[in-house]
This record gives C-alpha cells, sequence and structure tokens, in this order.
C-alpha cells in the first residue's frame, strides 16, 4: 500500500511537471468584420508583462507555460482573452472596438461620437508625429475645415496666428482657447518681443508634436459654452499620450534633415543685371555717357556681391526622443524625452527645445483613481532682428549696393560704418548679426493631481489642481563697433545691453460631480457639475545698459550707464460654475444642455457676472424604420446647436481697462507723483458671441465615403472699441461695449476608401474646405474705426481688416508719371489729390486641404495640399524692391527692371524711373502692391517603409519604421512677394520667409 501510494505520488508530480513545461503557442489575428490580418497586435501573457507582437500578415509565436492565459490586443479593436488548448494553435477573430473612436475628448469631458451633437474637428497623433514643424499650430494647417493658421515670420517657433471660423473681434483677441489635457493654458508671446524689434517667439512651440495623442477643435456653441466667456473664438483642446494597459513597449526616434529659404518669386537683380539697369535709368534721365561711365564703370562688377543669399544659408534641423508606454490594469504610464535643434535659415537664428513628460495614472481600487501630470520643457532661441531693421539681413541686403564687398583689401570684414562703404544702412549684416546677441528662453512646467473617488455608480466626485508656470528670459547685446551699437554723437556711450526676464504662473483648481445613468433600456442621463477657479499672475523686469569699451563680456556689469530700469505686474482671476446634462433615447435622438457663469476681475464691478448657456440636439437618422431598408446609407445624423459665449481675453487691452487708475510714472518740478491714466468704465463687460450651427453626419457605401457638413452663423455683440467722450473728463475717450460683427460660412469634411486593402493596397482620401464670410453689422454711431495701421479700416457693411488704399490707375503713357484715381473717377499723378477706397480685405474666403494616402505591403505615401483663396496682401517690400528709382544703387527686385516706361506712348507697367523717386509712387501706399493672396501648395510629402515583421523579431524589436519627407515643395500662386502664406493681418514687410525641408528618420519600438 505503501509503494501504491509513492506511486501515485509519483505520477502526480510528473504530470504536474509535464503540464507546467513550457509549450510554444502559434497563430493568427484577423479583423472579425472582413477577415484581414491585423500586423502588430500585441499578445501578452495574463498577469505577465511577457508577450509579443503580430507581424504584418497577423501571425505570432509565443512560448508559454501550462495553462496561462493569452491576452489579445490592438489599438481600434476589442481585447479578446483566449486559453490555448492542447493543439498549441490560437486563431483569434477581434471585434472592432469603437472606444478609441467613438469618443472625442473636449477638455472637462468624453463625448461619445454616436451622441455627439457639437461641431468638432479632429487632428490624430498620425498627423502630428515626426512633423519637421516646432509649433503644434503649424501641424494643424490645412488639417481641419475652418481653420486658418498662418505666422507673421518663418523663424523656427515664431507666433502662429490661428482664427477658428474668422475673426471674431476688432479690438479684443480673436485667437481660440488652448486647453491641454484639460487644463486652460497660456499660448501667448510673453516675451513681449514687438517691443524689442525681434521675430517672435511662441510659447506653444515649447510642447513636443510627438507626445500629443489627439487635437480636437472645438467650434459651435454646444462645444465652446463649456468654456463660457473664454470660448468665443473657438478652443483647441491638446491631448498629450497616456499610458495602456499591456505589454510596456520602449520606443526611439531619431530624424535628421535641412532646409533652404523660400522666395517665391522675387528675386534681387545681380551685380549685372543692376549694373544695365543704373545705367539705363541714368540714360533716361539724360545723363551724358561720360558721366554715366563715371557713376557707373564696368570695374564695379569685379566687386559685386550677392546679399540676399549671404544673409540666408541651408539649414540643418534635428529631432531625438525616446519613451515608455505601459501598465496593467491598474497602473499605467507613459513617460519621454525630447531634443529638438533647428537652425534657421537666416543666418545666426534658431531654436533649441528639451521636452520631458510623465503621466502616470493609478486605480487605488474600485471606487478611488488618482493621476499625476508633469510636462516640462525649455526652448533657447536665438532669435533674428525685425525684418524693418537695417541690420536684419532681410532688410540689410536692400540697402547696401550690389558692388559693395563685405570684405576690405586686408580681407577683414568691413563694420558698416566705413566711410568707403556704400550702404544706406550703415551697417554690414555680415559682421555685426554675430556680433549683436539676441537671445530668448522659454521654461514652462505644466502639470497637475487629479483624484477622483465614485461613490455611487451613478456619482463621481473629483479634485484637479493645475500649475502652468513660465519663466521667460530675453537678452539683447549690442556691441560697440556695428552700426546698432555704435553712438556716432557720442562714441562712449557705444554698445549696450539688455536684460528681460518675464514670469507667469497661472494656478486651476476644478472640482466636479460628474456621473451616468439609465432609466430602463432606452434613456441614458449623464451629467456634470463643476466649480472653477483660475488665477494668472504675471511679473517682468527689465534694465538696460549702455556704454562699452573693450570687453566683449555681455552682462549688464560692463556697462558703464545704466539707463533704464523697468518692470510691471498684472493679474486676473476667474471663478466659474458650470452644469452641463446629456440626454440619450435609444441613442437615437440626442439631446444636451449647458450653462455656465463667469466671474472675472477684468471686468466692471456692475457686469463681473455673466451666465453663458448652450443646447444641441441630434438626430440619427440612420436608426429609423425608414431607413433599415435602403443600402446607400451606413450612417446618416443631423446636428443643431445654438449657444451663447463671451470673450474675455483681451489681447492688447489691459487687464485693468475696467477701473479708474492712476499713473505712478508721474513727477512734477522733480517730484514724484500721480496722474490720473485711466477713465475707466464700471458696466464694462465681455463680447458676446451667439452661435448657431446645423450639421450633417453621413457614411455610403458601408463607410466607403463619409463626410462630415456644418453651416455656421456666430455674431459678436458689445464689441470692445474705445469710444469719444467729452474732454472736459480730462480723457478723450473711454472703452465701451459697442459694434458687432458676423461671421458666417460652410465647412465640409470628405474621406474616402478608393481601395481598402485589396490585394494588400489600399488609398485612402481626405479633404477638407471652409468657407467664411466676414462683416461688420454695427459700430459706434455708424462712425469708421482705424484699423491696427494706416492701410486697414473697420466699416460697417465691410470685412473686418478691410484694406483701405489709394486706387492705383497704372502710368501716364505721354510721360511715365504714376496716376491714381480720384474720387470722380478722372486720374492725377498728385497722390494727395487721389481717393481712398475699401479694395478687399486680408481674410481668406475659402481654405482647405487635400490628402492623399497609398499604403503597400509595408510601404506607405502620402501627398498633402493645402490651399488658400480671396484674400488681398499688402506687398510693402516692393515698396523698396520696387520703387521707380527711389533708393537709386541699392538692391532692387528683379521686378523693377521689367516693363517700366522709356519713352511717350509706352503702355507700361512701372513709372519712369527716376533717381530718389518718381512722385513718391513707390511709398504712396496704393493698390499698386496690394496683390491676390491665394495660393496651393503641395505642403508635404512623405515616404514611409515598415520593415517586415520577420526581420524586426530577429533583431528583437517590436516595429520598425524608416521614412524620408519634404515639406513646402512646391507653391502655385500669382504672389510676386517671398511668400503668399502671411498671418491673418496679410501684410508682408520684410518677413522672414518660410523654408521647404527635406527630412530623414526611423522609428523603432521594442
Amino acid at each position: 500500500m505503501k509503494h501504491t501510494l509513492l506511486l501515485w505520488l509519483f505520477v502526480a508530480i510528473s504530470g504536474m511537471t509535464a503540464y507546467a513545461q513550457t509549450r510554444t503557442i502559434k497563430g493568427k489575428v484577423t479583423d472579425s468584420k472582413d477577415g484581414a490580418a491585423v500586423p502588430y497586435a500585441t499578445v501578452r501573457i495574463q498577469g505577465t508583462n511577457k508577450g509579443t507582437a503580430t507581424d504584418q500578415s497577423g501571425n505570432f509565436s509565443i512560448d508559454i507555460s501550462g495553462t496561462q492565459t493569452l491576452v489579445i490586443s490592438s489599438v481600434g479593436f476589442t481585447s479578446q482573452s483566449v486559453k490555448p488548448d492542447n493543439s498549441n494553435t490560437v486563431n483569434v477573430s477581434l471585434l472592432a472596438d469603437n472606444t478609441l473612436t467613438e469618443y472625442i475628448a473636449t477638455g472637462y469631458v468624453n463625448t461619445n461620437r454616436v451622441r455627439k451633437v457639437s461641431a468638432v474637428a479632429e487632428v490624430t497623433a498620425e498627423k502630428l508625429g515626426n512633423t519637421p514643424l516646432v509649433d503644434i499650430n503649424q501641424a494643424l494647417q490645412g488639417q481641419a475645415a475652418g481653420v486658418f493658421v498662418g505666422g507673421a515670420s518663418g523663424q523656427p517657433g515664431s507666433v502662429q496666428n490661428v482664427r477658428i471660423r474668422g475673426v471674431g473681434s476688432i479690438s479684443a483677441s480673436a485667437a481660440p482657447l488652448y486647453v491641454i489635457d484639460g487644463i486652460i493654458v497660456d499660448g501667448r508671446d510673453v516675451n513681449n518681443t514687438g517691443n524689442l524689434a525681434l521675430q517672435s517667439n511662441d510659447l506653444l512651440a515649447n510642447l513636443n508634436p510627438n507626445d500629443v495623442e489627439s487635437i480636437n477643435i472645438l467650434k459651435d456653441a454646444s462645444a465652446t459654452a463649456m468654456y463660457g466667456s473664454r470660448g468665443a473664438n473657438g478652443v483647441i483642446v491638446i491631448n498629450t499620450k497616456k499610458g495602456k494597459a499591456g505589454v510596456t513597449t520602449f520606443g526611439a526616434r531619431a530624424q535628421y534633415g535641412s532646409a533652404k529659404p523660400s522666395f517665391g518669386k522675387s528675386s534681387l537683380l545681380t551685380p549685372a543685371e543692376s549694373y544695365a539697369y543704373n545705367r539705363d535709368v541714368l540714360a533716361l534721365n539724360d545723363f551724358t555717357p561720360a558721366e554715366i561711365d563715371e557713376e557707373f564703370p564696368a570695374s564695379l562688377l569685379a566687386t559685386g556681391f550677392n546679399w540676399r543669399d549671404a544673409g540666408f544659408r541651408t539649414a540643418k534641423m534635428q529631432d531625438y526622443g525616446i519613451s515608455a508606454s505601459g501598465g496593467n490594469e491598474k497602473t499605467k504610464l507613459y513617460i519621454s524625452a525630447g531634443y529638438n535643434d533647428q537652425e534657421g535659415t537666416l543666418i545666426n537664428s534658431g531654436l533649441k527645445r528639451y521636452t520631458v513628460i510623465s503621466n502616470v495614472s493609478q486605480k487605488v481600487n474600485d471606487r478611488l483613481d488618482i493621476a499625476m501630470n508633469l510636462n516640462l520643457s525649455q526652448g533657447d532661441a536665438s532669435s533674428a532682428m525685425g525684418g524693418n531693421f537695417y541690420s536684419s539681413p532681410l532688410l540689410g541686403a536692400y540697402f547696401v549696393s550690389p558692388f559693395q564687398s563685405p570684405y576690405k583689401a586686408d580681407g577683414s570684414l568691413y563694420t558698416g560704418l566705413e566711410s568707403d562703404f556704400n550702404a544706406a544702412s550703415g551697417d554690414n549684416f555680415l559682421y555685426s548679426v554675430y556680433r549683436n546677441d539676441k537671445k530668448l528662453s522659454n521654461f514652462r512646467g505644466l502639470g497637475g493631481a487629479t483624484v477622483s473617488y465614485r461613490i455611487f455608480d451613478w456619482l463621481k466626485i473629483q479634485e484637479r489642481v493645475n500649475l502652468d508656470m513660465v519663466n521667460t528670459e530675453a537678452n539683447l547685446f549690442y556691441d560697440p563697433t556695428t552700426g546698432d551699437g555704435y553712438n556716432a554723437a557720442d562714441p562712449l556711450k557705444s554698445g549696450s545691453v539688455y536684460n528681460q526676464n518675464v514670469k507667469v504662473s497661472t494656478v486651476t483648481n476644478q472640482f466636479s460631480l460628474s456621473g451616468n445613468f439609465n432609466i430602463g433600456e432606452e434613456h441614458q442621463l449623464d451629467y456634470l457639475a463643476l466649480t472653477e477657479y483660475n488665477r494668472f499672475k504675471s511679473r517682468s523686469f527689465s534694465a538696460e545698459g549702455i556704454g562699452i569699451i573693450g570687453s566683449q563680456l555681455k552682462v549688464l556689469d560692463i556697462t558703464a550707464t545704466p539707463q533704464t530700469v523697468g518692470g510691471n505686474a498684472t493679474e486676473y482671476t476667474f471663478l466659474s460654475y458650470m452644469g452641463q446634462l446629456n440626454y440619450s433615447f435609444r441613442q437615437k435622438y440626442n439631446l444636451s444642455l449647458g450653462v455656465r457663469t463667469d466671474g472675472s476681475s477684468r471686468f466692471g464691478v456692475n457686469t463681473r457676472y455673466g451666465t453663458f448657456f448652450s443646447v444641441g440636439a441630434s438626430w440619427r437618422l440612420i436608426e429609423e424604420e425608414f431607413m433599415k431598408s435602403q443600402e446607400l446609407f451606413s450612417d446618416l445624423k443631423l446636428r443643431v446647436s445654438y449657444g451663447q459665449t463671451g470673450n474675455a481675453d483681451f489681447g492688447s487691452i489691459d487687464n485693468f481697462v475696467a477701473r479708474a487708475l492712476y499713473d505712478y510714472g508721474t513727477s512734477y518740478n522733480g517730484a514724484p507723483g500721480n496722474a490720473p491714466n485711466t477713465i475707466g468704465n464700471v458696466d464694462l463687460t465681455w463680447e458676446k458671441n451667439k452661435s448657431f450651427n446645423i450639421g450633417l453626419d453621413l457614411a455610403l457605401l458601408k463607410g466607403a465615403i463619409t463626410a462630415t457638413i456644418d453651416v455656421y452663423k456666430r455674431k459678436t455683440d458689445g464689441l470692445l472699441l474705445n469710444t469719444p467722450v467729452s474732454s472736459t473728463s480730462g480723457f478723450t475717450t473711454q472703452m465701451t461695449n459697442i459694434g458687432s460683427l458676423e461671421n458666417k460660412g460652410i465647412e465640409a469634411l470628405i474621406s474616402t476608401k478608393n481601395f481598402d486593402n485589396r490585394g494588400g493596397f489600399s488609398w485612402r482620401t481626405e479633404l477638407n474646405i471652409g468657407m467664411n464670410r466676414n462683416k461688420i453689422t454695427s459700430l459706434f454711431m455708424g462712425r469708421d474705426v482705424a484699423g491696427g495701421n494706416s492701410t486697414q479700416l473697420h466699416r460697417v457693411g465691410q470685412p473686418v481688416q478691410s484694406w483701405y488704399l489709394n486706387e492705383w490707375a497704372g502710368v501716364d503713357p505721354e510721360n511715365g508719371d504714376p496716376l491714381w484715381y480720384t474720387a470722380d473717377g478722372k486720374t492725377t499723378n498728385n497722390i494727395n489729390l487721389a481717393e481712398r477706397r475699401i479694395v478687399g480685405n486680408s481674410q481668406p474666403k475659402f481654405t482647405g486641404g487635400l490628402t492623399n494616402t497609398f499604403e503597400y505591403k509595408g510601404i506607405g505615401v502620402s501627398v498633402f495640399f493645402y490651399a488658400v483663396t480671396g484674400n488681398k496682401i499688402l506687398n510693402r517690400t516692393r515698396i523698396l524692391g520696387d520703387a521707380d528709382g527711389a533708393y537709386f544703387g541699392y538692391g532692387y527686385d528683379k521686378l523693377t527692371a521689367e516693363n517700366y516706361w522709356r519713352k511717350p506712348g509706352d503702355i507700361a507697367e512701372r513709372p519712369k524711373p527716376i533717381p530718389g523717386g518718381n512722385k513718391n509712387a513707390n511709398s504712396a501706399l496704393s493698390t499698386r502692391y496690394l496683390e491676390d493672396g491665394s495660393f496651393l501648395r503641395l505642403r508635404n510629402i512623405s515616404l514611409s517603409y515598415s520593415l517586415p515583421a520577420k526581420w524586426v523579431r530577429a533583431a528583437k524589436f517590436t516595429s520598425v519604421k524608416l521614412y524620408a519627407q519634404a515639406a513646402n515643395l512646391a507653391t502655385w500662386t500669382s504672389y510676386t512677394g517671398w511668400d503668399p502664406e502671411q498671418d491673418i493681418s496679410a501684410m508682408e514687410f520684410f518677413r522672414y520667409p518660410p523654408s521647404k525641408s527635406i527630412t530623414f528618420g526611423a522609428n523603432i519600438n521594442f
């Protein structure tokens, strides 16, 4: 008996050992919809961190012990758990999971795609990653209908103008609100570089696009009303990547390339062309051959120099990053670090960016969740001097003689101050640009903690605290031997150092109650009640010293005379209460109601609080019985929304304009004092935006064609404008709420699957088009309001930023004089007798993007076009480059030597060139320099190759993707300037041009 028991125990142990032995499981993962292979799906052993991935054909192989369970998951599919049987073969058919595509993050909540009632444009990580553009805003260009993106400068990291559904204000900000991971953030140029004569610097350029999961652009009131007084101009919700349960994956990326400036159709005359043109101009103006030879001898050609080419370069760009993502059902983690270095195509300009991000979430138990987010970034820019300065290569190239060499006979560089240096600028930028430092630095720390506790299944409480901290520095150094640094009146005061420091902090606290529940099987309700406190503080300090002798240290200590010490501080607060209720009946009829009350310290004591609301509904017609028998539509939904939001973003308006203030910077008879500075307005309040939207979402032919079409109208009332007051008050104007404008338009997004994995080949097309019409409907007493410059005007019945110019009438064929139209329709050669008229506006009527994507057995090709039409650009660069002899002897655009008047009877495009100018025709701004800003641009071409899975597995990697891309490769336009891509002001004056780039990169996951 004893031996029998020992025998059975031995057999049992042997069986257990055998059962626990390692065995190899092979299988294939397919799509349940069409049986297509699912490549790169994750196959994980449950309860462990061990796993693998399917190859491009959906096949996998993994070793398990005994009866371990496999968990198979892939983006866009529902995860499945499978216990392999004795056959050691597992074939899994995954069901489509709409969780990823069904929900749209709107900042405070996630909107169910089936039940959504609002107009939201989505830009996915696929369109953002690996972009050669450092600014997240640039990546949005052409990707969303109704969204305009344009920059005033091609400097890496420069501020981008973003307008959603047109321009919604005249004097307050018209920019959208930015929300990162649910928190409202600052998205400005906090360096205030406009006062420092530098190229602008965008704070959002500190965000790494490779860390962004998605961007959702909220456009109608049902979506933006959640942001109340700050949602009038639309909201851009940026969501960074989060960890996902499954095998921990590590990623590494590297990208390298180069860029060249894009000058469009503009180019300077070569020295030989300048030589011929200048001699011809003198001949036209009755100079004798001897005088012409004396002024422009052939020997000048020996010292000819192309100054514009010298001011630009082929710039290098590189980007590197590492990341890790993973976790289990309780703990999820995403961490990333990145480095980006982009040289500017303008010499001695560029941007370096360092980023670190960490997103961690923990499910403590079934009811308690916590999360912590941290996003740190540092951006260091070498900024180009503003294009309207002589020391900038942008303008300087036009004010140095094309026959002037930058080098002296001994080979050293001219400083530009020498008497024999032939330049109106008095500056040799090849000397000064490397000596005069213009450094900008932005540090941003964005972080927060969230605690959520579910009391009941239908009630969750959440507390979120976030801090957005920005510290910026501007450091300018002007060498005493350069044109900008030398003081001719007092050489001992030559050279200067300027330092500025700005500290900005925004603290946000949110407390919310939320939940959802069903009433029976057909009624679903979800709700959100939230209170939010937001406090913004800004402090700045600046100091300047002049007088530098014999030292190249670049600190204030070396200056002989401290000239100015300055600083300022400002702050504002918001206190908000918000509620949203969503109802759905069978997910067929959906209703959303929202209300928000905001209080802001910016406004008058009588109008400090305002209430904003929205109502939206959708009807899924596809669920109706009368749609069941048809086969054309696979989805059909009608949406409608109406609501009111506000604009509390003052832009350049002071935060305390509603209050009567004193200026403490005054003095009288040498004694300090103060004096009234602002009249104030106790009734000042926010601009109000009422928006109506009707939309249609549809899918045809089993999803082969999908489309989203929206028609909208939004009206802004109570514009913040200065109005006249009696001078007996001690003031001449007062900020009030008066005036209105409207935007209305149509947007469409159409996607097609032209070939859907036929023989391994796929071809998809996406087209978006936005049309907007802008019009001012009322102003104070119907009076015109001057624009931001003398060439633009705001008038009732006309768009915001309408061009207000003299109308060019061409050239007098008898004498070559410039001509303009007078009020009676006649012509005059005296600009002072001409009539100024509204002659177009700077806002585009249409914007759009077209993307075609091709895929075949691991090879991917994407071609993206971007188009703008209907706007007018004032090409002020031509005022100097096409100047009729006004700047005789210096740099000219090639246009100036084309079709100019030479003899009576000539039908010429340009007046007779006269040294010193012909009746100031160039400086007298008119429609002569107003051009059509329409263009079609090949924005991006990318080619990628994903290595075969068997190669990847052999190298112990999960996936390897190689790619190459070209940006701004070609542009079709009639615009004669450097580039038709402008900001919303559409005024080019020696704008830092955008660049054409080619980059190569690799993404490796393991």
